[in-house]
């Protein structure tokens, strides 16, 4: 068994009021509190700031669903009376003009904004950003060519689609800009792409890292799409995002990837620091709060690794390394960071029913239960989302387990939906948005 290291020093540094410093409110947009502007939610963590149904089915409190057309699993965001996902819909008629990568027949294919009505799952627009035949394919059952999901300042929509563009939608489905990075990505085992954008006020962060060599992260101007600068890296296949933190005064942008996790200046894209450690190819998408930020990756080996965000420069095997462990560490589903508390799902990669679940006190690294199997063989590649005392993990197996939040386990729910879920849940006035396989559902007490 590996053990959790506290870095020296931890004790003296929680002592001065780190434990206090959850994530900065100002990060989000005016407004994002009671919405899900990101596919975190409005803290960027996991967790809502309302509760939501606990018992429910394909059947039971299911305040409508519809059918979303082609193939994404993206995860929706929700604002005001709207609710937005991606999807890409294939010309299979058109599949052999288009060859094939790694066995995997390419075609036409439309990128797809879509629209919903939060109150009726009515589909107010839908918008084809590109329409393209792409240059490699995706992970059969795995993949799409719409796997990252939008995000909103609550006035504009902005969705990557990577190598296929970024593109800028007000409310009504007006496209506002549009960019192409000239980048045609090229990811590990043809697996597809996946990352989704990063906002902080008037700018957006991308990050490009594949296995061609011009990987690069990427802030953009959200008013006009205009480069504000761009910084070259030395990475291959991440399917991460990258994530923003406000701390002491500075903004940072926080990107893991295979050869390390590093900080940079948002205003200036400079590097503050990096710290080596992930494993190849990581996927979940670091989270930050009590002025540490929390990284997994479980990509072959399992590696949790949480950092100061007061660190300089290199930090690998530091101090800086609060704490880490070499287990529980997470192949597809991002941490949920609530209070103190550290949530994480170990999957199985590509093997499946194999999901174990822990929980640690977030500053310490100390277990409160630690790869605790779930009610039955089950595979969780959504990330968990938490809401009132519970946290939820939508299944590939088609069911949403609903946990007790605390140091305790206790499942309170097992909701069978008859649908494979790879997207993330999200939650707006108590309400569950569920995007599945083939439909989008909202799940209501009401």
């Amino acid at each position: 068994m590996t053990m959790v290291r506290i870095a020296r020093g931890c004790v003296g540094v929680l002592a001065l009021g780190l434990l206090a410093a959850l994530p900065v409110a100002a990060q989000a947009p005016e407004g994002a509190e009671s919405n899900w502007h990101h596919w975190r939610g409005p803290n960027r963590n996991g967790v809502a700031n309302t509760d939501a149904p606990t018992v429910f089915s394909a059947t039971e409190h299911v305040k409508w669903k519809t059918a979303i057309p082609g193939r994404g699993f993206s995860s929706p965001i929700v604002w005001g009376d709207r609710l937005f996902l991606t999807t890409a819909i294939v010309d299979t008629a058109g599949a052999a003009a288009g060859g094939r990568r790694r066995g995997m027949p390419l075609a036409p294919t439309k990128f797809v904004v879509l629209c919903y009505d939060r109150e009726t799952g009515d589909l107010l627009w839908e918008r084809v950003a590109v329409e393209t035949t792409p240059h490699e394919g995706h992970h059969r059952q795995l993949g799409s060519f719409a796997n990252g999901s939008p995000i909103t300042d609550g006035e504009t929509v902005y969705v990557s689609f990577g190598s296929f563009g970024l593109y800028a939608y007000d409310f009504d489905g007006n496209l506002r800009w549009s960019r192409d990075f000239d980048v045609k990505m090229e990811m590990f085992n043809r697996f597809g792409e996946s990352s989704s954008p990063a906002l902080h006020q008037n700018t957006l962060v991308l990050q490009f890292d594949h296995q061609g060599d011009d990987s690069f992260l990427v802030a953009v101007d959200t008013r006009t799409g205009e480069t504000l600068w761009r910084q070259d890296r030395d990475e291959d296949t991440s399917w991460s995002s990258p994530y923003i933190a406000e701390h002491q005064g500075r903004v940072q942008v926080i990107t893991s990837a295979g050869g390390y996790v590093r900080s940079n200046d948002l205003e200036s894209g400079e590097e503050i620091w990096r710290s080596a450690g992930m494993t190849p190819h990581p996927i979940p998408t670091p989270v930050h709060g009590h002025g540490l930020v929390f990284t997994a990756s479980g990509t072959g080996e399992r590696r949790i690794r949480v950092i100061t965000l007061d660190a300089l420069g290199d930090v690998t095997g530091t101090d800086a390394i609060v704490w880490q462990l070499d287990r529980a560490a997470p192949y597809n589903p991002s941490p949920l960071l609530w209070d103190n508390e550290l949530y994480l799902v170990r999957d199985g990669g590509l093997r499946r029913g194999t999901s174990r679940f822990s929980a640690f006190e977030a500053t310490t690294g100390r277990p409160h239960y630690l790869q605790t199997r779930l009610p039955s063989s089950y595979t969780v590649k959504a990330s968990p989302v938490g809401a009132g005392d519970k946290i939820y993990l939508a299944t590939e197996e088609g069911d949403v387990i609903v946990v007790r939040r605390g140091p305790e386990y206790e499942v309170l729910a097992v909701n069978s939906m008859d649908e494979m879920f790879l997207a993330s849940p999200a939650v707006v006035d108590g309400e569950l948005f569920l995007r599945g396989q083939e439909h989008l559902f909202c799940i209501s007490d009401d």
